[in-house]
């Protein structure tokens, strides 16, 4: 296949030429499979919906049984993709953001992208990077934060701002690739999952104000809305009817290390203010 397709995304404008060598493996396969189909257009996609024909609980009654039946039923389910949303006439958008943003809108670990179909031949051959585009397994920014907020007990919230933080810090993941030239980071879901996992100490509110040298009466109120304006969140609740908030110690040591003064080296404060002006935390 040539490196260089042309694709009609773009409302109003003649098909856009785009260099395929310039794309991450997923986009490069969602450009080829919208190039081989009818008129360059995405609605000839096909994903793979990770299940075979004879999942369908229809199968027998559209093909019947025996082995002409099992054939078609090992046969991968094969699904066209039609909620695409072209680039509109004004937009600069480039081609190459529209490819990386809807090539991520597919789910990571299900229907990848399998191939293309047009009308005078509805079974094309896969993409050629279809294999690739399976092990293209990274995440956008929004994608990230859902990812780490819905895994279970292992779940996370983060602020994007406390997130660039982290990363700054060195405690969170930095973005696997810059698609998009430049312009979009993307994380590995791999680099997510040992995040996830990683062996933390976990503090309760009371021990973080001790950390942030709060004292007083409203040291662990203080020390919460620190959390709240730094984007923070407990990761669970000491056992026990009160059992405190806990948070991720080893994120309020990054934190604390990225703001400038390098966090609570300085005076003690009484109810979340400072004994002097000059001792600032962060």
């Amino acid at each position: 296949m040539p490196t260089r397709v042309k694709l009609d995304i773009h409302k109003g404008h003649d098909p856009v030429e785009v260099d395929l060598d310039t794309l991450t493996p997923k986009a490069r396969a969602l450009a080829e499979a919208i190039s081989m189909s009818f008129g360059h257009q995405p609605l000839g996609v096909l994903v793979n919906t990770g299940r075979t024909k004879g999942d369908n609980r229809n199968h027998a009654y559209l093909h019947g049984t025996g082995p002409a039946a099992d054939a078609i039923g090992a046969e991968p389910d094969l699904r066209f993709v039609t909620n695409w949303a072209l680039i509109p006439a004004e937009s600069p958008t480039t081609a190459a953001r529209w490819l990386e943003e809807n090539a991520r809108s597919i789910p990571v670990d299900s229907w990848p992208i399998a191939g293309a179909a047009s009308r005078m031949e509805p079974l094309t051959d896969r993409v050629p990077s279809a294999d690739a585009a399976r092990e293209d397994r990274c995440l956008t920014p929004d994608q990230v934060h859902r990812y780490l907020a819905d895994q279970g007990e292992r779940s996370i919230t983060i602020s994007r701002d406390a997130w660039i933080m982290l990363q700054k810090a060195g405690n969170a993941p930095a973005p696997r690739h810059y698609a998009a030239g430049g312009l979009m980071p993307l994380w590995h879901v791999d680099d997510l999952d040992a995040y996830l996992a990683r062996d933390f100490e976990r503090w309760p509110i009371s021990r973080v104000a001790d950390e942030l040298g709060y004292t007083g009466p409203s040291a662990t109120g203080s020390a919460r809305k620190t959390m709240s304006r730094w984007g923070l969140y407990p990761v669970g609740r000491a056992a026990g009817r009160g059992g405190e908030t806990v948070y991720a110690a080893d994120q309020i040591q990054a934190a604390q290390s990225a703001r400038p003064g390098k966090g609570r080296r300085g005076a003690a404060r009484e109810g979340g203010k400072f004994a002097a002006p000059d001792t600032a935390p962060y």
